[in-house]
Formats: structure tokens, C-alpha cells, sequence
């Protein structure tokens, strides 16, 4: 086959996986888009907010909301590369909200090119088994029904980070200066750019490479480990170098976002306990998966019968794909077939981390390893819902059960195999999607906000929007936080409201209604010293005069 259409074959099976994964916004004309009135318009203020920085209307790491407090970026994931392609997408016409889906099909695009170059380049698989990886990353079933939190869909990144960390592995091995800098800047910036873009999946890979290069170190064998031990002697220059290049670009990334943690404390453990996944986790698939939702209703009802329809819980893989990854634990142990030995030892740490990492996340009946965790490693505490690691274990686990496929695939009949790739496709389909995101409606009251009256220097929402065509509370602080936000980023007129899971000092907590709301403004207005600030009805879409 020649190599272009080798690349344009791959190409397809990429746009296609991509359209399957955005069916349903296809099928609606992208008017209903993923999450919903709350955390997907902070998303996309955060979005615009670099939209702003790149025309040389904003600092880098002060938002238009929580004005003027120093350093609000830090409540909030980053979402610098995001950001990025939010820019582009906007400067070529499309919507805020348009093009903050656009950012989501992109990333997913990135994560099949990254899973299927890891694929060919790290593991050796050909061709069609690289595919098959890629696709089942790109249309894996947890982050489809979680897509609402959009900072997880940087784990379309993990794949590109991993790729350029194997570079730099071989690089280093083989004694390649120029190309050990080359792929290790490159991960140097990359790893920075995704703290500030996403902390989960960032946090995720350095925890789970925390495991994986001892577990590595554990299989390769006395003479893998000398070798690695001489390359490291004879390249310690470049390395220390690319150590101080770690460093400063991770400045930015530190300098924002340890105040806010020393400011706010993260995460109690309570709140952190009720999102670490139990046994039954593992395969939660959502109650409409197309092929399993029958089973996730029984085991709920059997055994936790008060375990609600949604849940941040629900980022289990599919049985079929646990089983193959089971399938390719006992084939490693076996000796993993004809592969080689140093793929064997890759392939083993990797299956070790996946294990070791995965055992640490889960509880049973509130007891969990994840509390030592918690406490001992650094970043744990940012991370509340320790459920999302397994969309990241999604990755090595399909890397390993397609590689146990490849290389057993001949002891099947070619009818046989090929049905069991149609079920593992299957198996990521689901019929619920998080779509409540109303494009026209939303930007339709974006576009009915007046301009601000001239003396009018920041302004607070006097009065929120009553209605809700999904069922979000209106009477709930993000309500009129969250719309406040986006317009404060589209319009760059700063608002003192806003909300993050996290939120500045004397921060209007109430909600227009509220008696005392009024007064938490001036309180907060009072403290900052914000000057010229007016009122915006949400209601009837109108100013009001500069609070005295």
C-alpha cells in the first residue's frame, strides 16, 4: 500500500472516529452543545479570557471576572491550549460557543493522531491495529458521557506528551544529543503548556509516570538498567540542562496558582472521599450504554440501590475492553508472546502502573489507599474527583489489550477476531450525552447585552435570567455568576462577580434576590477599591447607574 494512502486511510478512520464521537452536535446543527449554563460558559469565559491576552487586552493571568483581584486564573484550570485554539477558531468567525466545540473536536482529533503515532512508533503495531487503538481512545464511552467538564478533554494530550517522552527515552539510549534536546524540550514545554491548560490529566501523568519508571526499572533486566545507568553518565549535561529548562517553564505554572492553593487549602478530604470510585466503578459505563447499560442497572440496584442516573462516578471502561486488558496482564506474565525483549519490559511497566495506580484509587466502603495519597504526594489535594483517573487509564489500557490483540490475532479465526473488534467498538456507544448547552439561546442574550454606559468602568448583574430549559437552578449563585463571566470576557468589561470552586476574598456569595446581596457588593467593591461600578439587569437586558 502506498504511503500516502496508507496516511489518508488513517486520516479518515480519524475524522470518522471524530464525527461519531460529535454525532449528536452534527445531528443538531451544533445548536446543542456539550454542558450546560454553569461549567461549560466558565469554560468558555476562561476561553475568551485568552482570546483577550493574545490581542493585548488582558495580563496573561488576570481574568474579567473577580476584578480586580491579582492572579483569578488560578481558581480555575488554565486552559491555556484550549485557549489557543479558541483564538483561531474565533479569529475564522465562529461563536464563543461554537468555537469552544470546535476546541473539544480538535482535542480529540490531536488524541487519535497522538495514540495512533504512540501505537506505530512505541509499541510497533501496524497500521490497522494502531487504528484500532486510536479510535477507541478517540471515542472511549467515560469521557463521551462526561464531556460536560471540558478541562477533560485535555487528556487528548497524553498521547502527544507520552510520544515525546519515548523520543526522548530512545534519544538518550542511543546517544543522540541533538535529538534528546529536540524531544526533550519539546516535552519540557509541552508538560508545562498542559498544567496550564488542564491539572487533572497533567497531575494524572506524572503520578502515573511516578510508577511507571520504577515498575520499568523493576522489569527491564540488569542489562537495560546498565545501559540506561551509562546513558545517563555520558548525556548528563543535556539532561541537566533540559532539568533547568523543566524548571523555569514550570514557573508560570507555580507562580500563579501555590498562592491559591496556600489561599484556599484545595480540597477537604470529605469531599474528595465521596468521588473516589468504588469496585463497581471500574465498569460504571452510564445506564445507556448501548451494549452494558442492562448491567450497570442491575449492579446499581442490587448493590447500591441509591446510586443516582448521573454521577461523577460513572468513568468505567466497557467489560470487553477489561477483559482484553486482563487478557494482556496474563499474556505478559506468560512472557508476551514473540515481542521483543525491551517492548516486553515497556509493555510490563506499563501494565504495572496502570494496576498499581488504579488500586490506589478505589475504596471500598469508604476505606482507601487514595487518603495516603492525599496526604503524601504533592498535587493530590487539587484533585477532587478521583473518578476522572480512569478516563486517563483509558489510554494504557487500550494500548495494552490492542497490543495482546496484534500479536495473538493469528490464533483466532479472521471472522472471529473481526467480531470481536465490532464489540469493542460497540461498547463505547452510548445513548446519553451531556447537551445542554443552548447555542442559539445563549448567544442570543450574549448579543442582547447593551454597550455600557460610558461611566460604567465594571459592573455586577443586578438582576439574573428566571428561567432555565434544562433544569438548572435559577436560584443558585452560578446562575447569574456564570453569564456574568462570559460577558465580561466578550465584552472586556470586568465584572466583579464570578464563581469557581474556589473563590476570592469577600465574594458576593448571595444572589440578586437576596436582601443582602446588595451588600455583599458594596462590601466586596468596598475592599478592592472598584470604582465605577453599575449594575446589569439580566432580565430586561438594561444598565443601571453607577453604584454610589
Amino acid at each position: 500500500m502506498p504511503s500516502w494512502f496508507r496516511r489518508l486511510l488513517v486520516g479518515l478512520a480519524g475524522l470518522m472516529a471524530v464525527a461519531f464521537f460529535f454525532r449528536n452536535q452534527i445531528g443538531n446543527g451544533f445548536t446543542l452543545l456539550l454542558g450546560d449554563r454553569h461549567d461549560a460558559v466558565i469554560e468558555l469565559a476562561i476561553l475568551e479570557h485568552w482570546a483577550n491576552v493574545l490581542r493585548g487586552l488582558s495580563p496573561w493571568d488576570q481574568t474579567d471576572y473577580f476584578h480586580p483581584v491579582p492572579g483569578t486564573l488560578g481558581y480555575n484550570d488554565g486552559y491555556l491550549m484550549f485557549g489557543l485554539l479558541h483564538a483561531g477558531f474565533r479569529r475564522l468567525g465562529a461563536d464563543p460557543f461554537l468555537s469552544g466545540e470546535l476546541v473539544n473536536a480538535t482535542l480529540r482529533g490531536i488524541g487519535f493522531g497522538g495514540t495512533y503515532l504512540l501505537a506505530r512508533r512505541a509499541l510497533g503495531l501496524t497500521t490497522g491495529w494502531a487504528v484500532l487503538a486510536a479510535v477507541l481512545f478517540t471515542i472511549s464511552n467515560n469521557l463521551f458521557i462526561r464531556g460536560s467538564h471540558a478541562q477533560l478533554f485535555s487528556v487528548g494530550f497524553v498521547p502527544v506528551l507520552l510520544l515525546l517522552a519515548h523520543g526522548m527515552g530512545a534519544a538518550l539510549l542511543e546517544g543522540r544529543r541533538a535529538a534528546l534536546l529536540g524531544w526533550g524540550a519539546s516535552f519540557a514545554l509541552g508538560f508545562a503548556a498542559c498544567l496550564l491548560t488542564g491539572f487533572y490529566m497533567a497531575w494524572y501523568l506524572a503520578f502515573f509516570a511516578a510508577a511507571a519508571l520504577p515498575a520499568w526499572l523493576l522489569v527491564a533486566g540488569r542489562p537495560a538498567r546498565r545501559r540506561l545507568a551509562t546513558a545517563l553518565r555520558a548525556q548528563a549535561v543535556p539532561l541537566l540542562g533540559l532539568a533547568i529548562l523543566a524548571a523555569v517553564v514550570e514557573l508560570p505554572f507555580l507562580s500563579l496558582y501555590l498562592p491559591k492553593a496556600a489561599e484556599t487549602g484545595m480540597h477537604p478530604w470529605a469531599d474528595v472521599l465521596r468521588h473516589v470510585p468504588g469496585l463497581l466503578d471500574v465498569f460504571h459505563v452510564g445506564e445507556r450504554n448501548i451494549l452494558w447499560g442492562w448491567l450497570v442497572r442491575a449492579g446499581n440496584q442490587a448493590f447500591r440501590p441509591e446510586m443516582p442516573f448521573w454521577s461523577e462516578r460513572m468513568t468505567g471502561l466497557p467489560p470487553l475492553l477489561l477483559l482484553s486488558f486482563a487478557a494482556a496482564l496474563i499474556w505478559l506474565w506468560r512472557g508476551g508472546g514473540d515481542q521483543s525483549s525491551g517492548r516486553v519490559a515497556l509493555l510490563r511497566a506499563i501494565a504495572l502502573a496502570t494496576l498499581i495506580t488504579w488500586a490506589l484509587t478505589l475504596q471500598v466502603d469508604g476505606v482507601t489507599p487514595w487518603s495516603l495519597v492525599y496526604r503524601l504526594v504533592p498535587g493530590a489535594k487539587a484533585a477532587r474527583v478521583v473518578a476522572r483517573y480512569q478516563i486517563f487509564l483509558t489510554l494504557p489500557v487500550v494500548l495494552l489489550a490492542t497490543a495482546m490483540l496484534a500479536a495473538e490475532a493469528h490464533r483466532l479465526p479472521r471472522l472471529a477476531m473481526a467480531g470481536l473488534v465490532c464489540l469493542l467498538l460497540a461498547e463505547q456507544a452510548n445513548g446519553y450525552a451531556p447537551l445542554f448547552l443552548d447555542r442559539t439561546e445563549e448567544a442570543a442574550r450574549l448579543a442582547a447585552v447593551p454597550p455600557a454606559p460610558p461611566d460604567c468602568a465594571a459592573f455586577y448583574v443586578s438582576a439574573a435570567r428566571t428561567t432555565s430549559r434544562f433544569g438548572e437552578a435559577v436560584a443558585d449563585p452560578y446562575n447569574h455568576n456564570t453569564e456574568a463571566m462570559l460577558i465580561a470576557a466578550v465584552r472586556h468589561l470586568p465584572t466583579i462577580n464570578g464563581i469557581s470552586t474556589f473563590n476570592p476574598p469577600y465574594w458576593p456569595a448571595g444572589i440578586p434576590d437576596d436582601p443582602n446581596y446588595l451588600r455583599e457588593v458594596k462590601a466586596y467593591a468596598g475592599h478592592w477599591g472598584v470604582t465605577g461600578l453599575c449594575g446589569l439587569d439580566l432580565q430586561v437586558f438594561r444598565w443601571g447607574p453607577v453604584l454610589r
